[in-house]
């Protein structure tokens, strides 16, 4: 339905309206800012909520107690099926993974996929929570035996605020763990895809979940940190600037950046490594964090890096222009922007012709990737760089270079069969997983990201019973 003329606001021609979904239900404001399909035109005009707001609806969230365990879970496996199945804010599934396309630019078959997995991430957060549970602990004190003793898992807070990022609809996985926790949460979406948060909170609602267990609060810019500083926890996304920020704090948790690597061993670039690697880089777009940008090989790197571009290149001309692109679909002002940045890199020789990395589409906008590079050395900082499109820098590796190239990465996927070399990575603090001839795009909501996110929601008390 059109947008109401408001005074002031961004978005009079947008498509659809989304309210907020406050601690006392939809709520409508004058601040509002317009949501752009990949290729420019609005589809939405999204309402923003004033500090006000915020605080309000925090501090009701803290009063309100939590449902029974057992309620949620059985809540939350409507709401999953709610989201796939009901009409909510006026969207049937198909037409809300229509929207999620316009604005992430991922292609179609990614946006339905990602967004059906998020119903798996609603139907499945009670049981992905628990696995970060300690076996010495139970869920509650009730369960603890007369006359005995036991660790109870017991939340760190009431109230958790969850600042998302829009790199793909399964961002929500965290908070959902925290609702199935009891944590009342509210949720700062995405301002480029607010879509599937939204659809989530309103499928929570239909399913039973009070106003108050779950709250939708877009804000500007400026709002992020007021819903994180107000709550008893927070959970946010970024890059180093982001966890700079909040480097000293206990109660914020940062997630990202991934800076994800595959190692591979002398005689193992075979034509199977080059497949895996190449689903390293192109899966989910190339833009979330387990995808691989760098490549370090022990032997002929740039033989390695020929193989991996000439197969890229092929799989990207076959689908550009194409619903199915590879890569994601972007402005034409920030595929220009990001070119530029390549072209100036020094120390880096591009594989792929640059000219080749972008190409105009049909529907708007300008879909990148992929782009392979080499390097010279394991030490080069190029290694460390994540652009939001597949895109993979490729060095030479020796052991002599040990696992220090390899730090500051949140998935090392070591195609060899070195088990001293597997067990320095595993040890190996700044190196937070650790795959072993599996592609670091692989993997489920029920293993730790960066660590179990109940690790951080939870801690654990001992209750003895006389």
């Amino acid at each position: 339905m059109p947008a109401p003329a408001v005074p002031g606001a961004a978005a009079e021609a947008a498509e659809l309206e989304l309210p907020l979904l406050t601690a006392r239900g939809e709520q409508r404001t004058r601040a509002r800012e317009t949501v752009h399909a990949v290729g420019g035109p609005p589809v939405a005009s999204l309402s923003l909520a004033p500090d006000l707001l915020v605080a309000q609806t925090l501090a009701r969230q803290k009063r309100a107690a939590p449902l029974p365990a057992e309620e949620r879970a059985r809540r939350l496996a409507e709401a999953a099926e709610r989201f796939l199945d009901d009409v909510l804010g006026g969207l049937a599934f198909a037409e809300h993974v229509r929207l999620v396309r316009q604005v992430s630019g991922h292609n179609a078959a990614l946006s339905e996929r990602l967004s059906r997995a998020v119903a798996d991430a609603i139907a499945q957060a009670p049981d992905r929570a628990d696995r970060a549970r300690p076996r010495g602990s139970v869920r509650s004190w009730r369960e603890v035996g007369r006359g005995g003793g036991s660790g109870v898992w017991t939340r760190r807070g009431e109230t958790l605020g969850a600042v998302l990022s829009g790199n793909t609809p399964t961002i929500q996985n965290g908070w959902l763990q925290a609702l199935a926790l009891g944590y009342r949460v509210a949720v700062r979406p995405s301002r480029r895809e607010p879509f599937t948060a939204h659809r989530v909170i309103a499928a929570l609602r239909a399913a039973g979940f009070r106003d108050t267990d779950a709250a939708y609060l877009p804000t500007a810019r400026t709002g992020a940190s007021a819903i994180l500083r107000r709550a008893d926890l927070g959970l946010t996304y970024g890059g180093d600037a982001v966890k700079a920020e909040y480097a000293g704090s206990s109660t914020i948790k940062v997630g990202g950046p991934g800076r994800s690597k595959t190692l591979i061993a002398r005689d193992r670039a075979t034509p199977r490594t080059v497949e895996a690697v190449a689903e390293s880089v192109t899966a989910l777009s190339g833009t979330a964090c387990v995808n691989t940008t760098a490549v370090l090989v022990e032997g002929d790197h740039t033989g390695f890096a020929r193989e991996l571009a000439a197969l890229l290149g092929e799989r990207a001309a076959e689908r550009r222009g194409t619903e199915d692109h590879l890569g994601p679909r972007v402005a034409d002002e920030a595929a220009e922007a990001l070119l530029a940045h390549l072209r100036g890199r020094p120390g880096a020789r591009p594989v792929t012709p640059l000219d080749e990395v972008a190409a105009a589409h049909p529907e708007g906008g300008t879909v990148l990737g992929p782009a392979v590079l080499t390097v010279d050395g394991p030490g080069n900082p190029l290694l460390a760089a994540e652009l939001p499109f597949p895109c993979v820098w490729v060095a030479p590796w020796t052991r002599e270079d040990g696992a220090g190239p390899l730090r500051d990465s949140l998935v090392v996927n070591a195609v060899t069969g070195d088990a001293e070399l597997i067990d320095a990575l595993l040890r190996d603090p700044g190196i937070t997983n650790v795959h072993l001839d599996a592609p670091t795009v692989r993997g489920g909501g029920d293993l730790p990201h960066e660590d179990y996110i109940g690790g951080f929601l939870m801690r654990n008390k001992a209750v003895v019973t006389g």
